[in-house]
């Protein structure tokens, strides 16, 4: 994940073979991938999130606004769907510059699209893409392919070129992640997550240069891509882990109520609540959005005594790693403890990977982390997740590269005050 095996994606990924996304960070290699990335670092800097923070609190405000009325009636609340809801307004705000308020107005014709772009499932003509990839070409030309919905990406592609335009004609720059990546060039700004990559041709190529239309499109679609699902996934399984763990939940209100009391949740006050953080990382543990990852063979190599022909795709199973007893006493235990100090400096550095590893490592992490953070000690600060009749005990999960409930997740919300 580090440096043995090459980071271009696999070619069977059918994510990848979107053309829109050709100029993303998932479907680049060598030094083009490098400029995107070393360009994107400042993007998703501590600074960066500092800027985004009336984005994210317009959000967790109208999130809590819209489960009030279900919890104060004492229905259970879907909670896949809400926070669904709440993260495509984040990623529509901050990606796209839009207001869509997809929590208010579901049928709001960015979320429509967006939508259509998730509702993707298996079919004849995906194993036969899947199988021989070449063949997409023909389908695309016909304009069957199930991979690229021109009408979806289009949308997509006038959206931002629409926002472009009208940034162009004015003064007044939105701080979101879309004018971050037209600045991002003359960005001086340091991402203490990452170093930057060096090139290992001509850096003279890539210097000065600022991020072309196609680029900027093809990543903005990657962070909704990447950054709707996901994190609510997320943010589903958290609530879930604590309703079944009502002793972890009444030590994170405490920890909440001892650090932020009347406060909102800022990008510095959740950075000292240590317990969150183990909650959210024992979560991710146990449902890492990335059921898997992969990686491709440049050479012939040796490793473990097994020889691994060039050009073979590897999958790394991050779920099977995560409940591996090898690494992980009880690994199907919820236990926050796992990731104190203590306990993450005696295991294998490479056994947890909910956000990957190496160069290839999610490059949203703060991003994700921040939103999800957010929204959940936002409602710990006025209600408690309870379990119900209608709670799947246990969950039962979905088959496929998202770890997702396959059969939703119904909480109720118990009133604080």
């Amino acid at each position: 994940m580090v440096k043995d095996f090459s980071n271009c994606p696999n070619r069977r990924n059918v994510l990848a073979s979107r053309n829109e996304l050709k100029h993303s960070l998932i479907n680049l290699r060598d030094d083009h991938w490098r400029f995107i990335r070393n360009t994107l670092l400042p993007t998703f800097s501590s600074g960066k999130m500092r800027a985004l923070n009336s984005i994210f609190k317009r959000s967790y405000e109208s999130l809590l606004e819209n489960l009030k009325p279900k919890a104060k009636a004492g229905e259970p609340i879907e909670f896949k769907q809400v926070f669904g809801a709440y993260t495509m307004d984040i990623i529509a705000s901050a990606g796209f510059g839009l207001d869509v308020d997809s929590q208010k107005n579901p049928e709001n014709k960015f979320t429509k699209y967006a939508k259509m772009l998730f509702d993707f499932k298996f079919s004849r003509l995906i194993i036969l893409i899947m199988a021989f990839p070449s063949v997409d070409i023909i389908f695309n030309w016909f304009n069957i392919s199930p991979n690229n919905n021109r009408t979806v990406m289009d949308f997509f592609k006038s959206v931002v070129k629409t926002a472009i335009g009208m940034r162009k004609e004015t003064d007044q720059k939105p701080k979101d992640l879309l004018q971050m990546m037209l600045n991002a060039h003359n960005d001086k700004d340091v991402n203490d997550n990452e170093g930057v990559h060096q090139y290992e041709k001509d850096p003279e190529k890539w210097k000065k240069r600022g991020l072309t239309l196609d680029e900027i499109t093809g990543n903005s679609i990657l962070f909704l891509l990447v950054g709707y699902d996901t994190t609510a996934s997320a943010l589903t399984f958290v609530s879930y882990c604590l309703a079944t763990n009502p002793d972890c939940q009444e030590k994170l209100i405490k920890e909440r109520d001892s650090v932020l009391g009347k406060d909102c949740p800022n990008y510095d006050n959740i950075q000292k609540m240590d317990y969150l953080d183990r909650v959210f990382s024992e979560t991710l543990r146990l449902y890492a959005p990335g059921g898997r990852t992969d990686r491709h063979v440049e050479k012939e190599m040796i490793v473990h005594g097994y020889k691994i022909p060039k050009n073979a795709e590897i999958m790394i199973p991050i779920h099977a790693i995560h409940r591996d007893p090898e690494f992980w006493e009880e690994p199907e235990k919820f236990d926050p403890e796992r990731f104190t100090p203590e306990n993450k400096a005696k295991r294998h550095p490479y056994c947890y990977l909910p956000f990957g590893h190496g160069p290839r490592s999610c490059i949203g992490i703060r991003l994700a982390q921040v939103e999800a953070k957010y929204a959940l000690v936002y409602i710990l600060q006025h209600y408690r997740f309870k379990t119900c009749e209608e709670t799947e005990i246990p969950i039962q999960l979905t088959k496929g590269r998202i770890t997702k409930p396959a059969n939703g997740m119904k909480l109720k919300l118990e009133s604080r005050m």
